[in-house]
C-alpha cells in the first residue's frame, strides 16, 4: 500500500508553527506522516528552527516558490497539503498571492491554516457545510470518507438563504430537527448530526464553527474563483479561526 503523506508548506510567517501542528494532526487523521518543505529564501533558519522544535524534519527546496511547491505536491503519496493563511492574525487578506494560486492549481485537498490556530490541539470535530440535497452532498462526504481514516465527529451544516428556506413549518425548531434526522438517515450516515442556520452562508459557517468548538471546517469547491461558491470560501477563510480544509470537486460534481 502506498504511504500517505501530508505536505506541510512552511515559510517564515507567524503561521509556520500552526501549519506544522495542524499537519501533524491531519496526518494522524488520514493515516500518514508529515513531510515539511520550505522553499529557500531569506530567513530560512527560522523555518528550520520551528520545524526542529516540532520534531519534524524539513526539506529545503530550490525556488521559484510556486513551481517548487506544485512539484512537491504532485507526488502520488501526497494526499493533502497544509499551507498558511494570512501571515498575521490581523492580516487583511485570507491568503497570500502564492497560496491563492496554489489552492486553485492543486487538484488535492488543501488545509488553509490561520496563524491564530497555533498550539497543538487534537482535531476531533469537523463542521461540513452542505447544500441539503443528496446529489450535492454525496460527493463531499464520499471525498471526505476516502481521506479520513481515524474516528472524527462530523457536524453537517445547512444554511437556509432567502431562496431556500422552507415556506411552511408549523413549529420551526421541531420541523428542522425532523428534516435533519431524515436527511442524515438517508444521505449522511457518517455524520453525527446536522445543524441549521439562516442567512449568509459564510456567516453561518463561522457561527456554527465557534458554537460547536469545531477543530476544522471542510468546504468543497470547484477551484474556480469566478463561481458563486468561491464567495463562501473567501468569506470563511477571512473570518474562521480554525483550519479550513478545501476539497476540490470534479467538474461534474461541482455542477451538481
Amino acid at each position: 500500500m502506498t504511504e500517505r503523506r501530508v505536505l506541510a508548506a512552511v515559510d517564515t510567517s507567524a503561521a509556520t508553527r500552526a501549519v506544522l501542528d495542524t499537519a501533524t494532526e491531519l496526518a494522524r487523521i488520514v493515516g500518514g506522516r508529515v513531510d515539511a518543505v520550505h522553499v529557500r529564501q531569506d530567513g530560512a533558519e527560522t523555518a528550520r528552527a520551528t520545524a526542529d522544535w516540532s520534531g519534524i524534519a524539513l526539506r529545503v527546496l530550490d525556488p521559484p516558490v510556486e513551481e517548487a511547491l506544485l512539484q512537491a505536491a504532485a507526488d502520488p503519496e501526497v494526499v493533502l497539503v497544509a499551507i498558511g493563511a494570512r501571515g498575521t492574525p490581523s492580516g487583511r487578506r485570507p491568503l497570500g498571492h502564492i497560496a491563492a494560486r496554489l489552492v486553485q492549481a492543486l487538484g488535492k485537498p488543501v488545509a488553509v491554516v490561520p496563524p491564530e490556530s497555533v498550539g497543538h490541539r487534537t482535531l476531533r470535530r469537523l463542521v461540513v457545510p452542505l447544500e441539503g440535497t443528496a446529489s450535492s452532498s454525496a460527493p463531499v462526504m464520499e471525498a471526505l470518507g476516502r481521506l479520513v481514516v481515524a474516528p472524527v465527529e462530523v457536524v453537517a451544516l445547512h444554511v437556509f438563504t432567502e431562496g431556500t428556506r422552507p415556506k411552511m413549518m408549523d413549529r420551526p425548531v421541531r420541523d428542522l430537527e425532523m428534516i435533519g434526522a431524515e436527511f442524515l438517515a438517508r444521505h449522511l450516515p457518517g455524520a453525527s448530526r446536522v445543524e441549521f442556520r439562516t442567512g449568509a452562508v459564510d456567516r453561518g459557517v463561522v457561527e456554527v464553527c465557534a458554537a460547536e468548538e469545531a477543530d476544522v471546517v471542510v468546504l468543497s469547491w470547484a477551484q474556480d474563483a469566478a463561481r458563486g461558491r468561491a464567495g463562501v470560501v473567501r468569506g470563511v477563510l477571512g473570518e474562521c479561526r480554525v483550519p479550513v480544509l478545501l476539497l476540490p470537486l470534479a467538474p461534474a460534481d461541482a455542477r451538481r
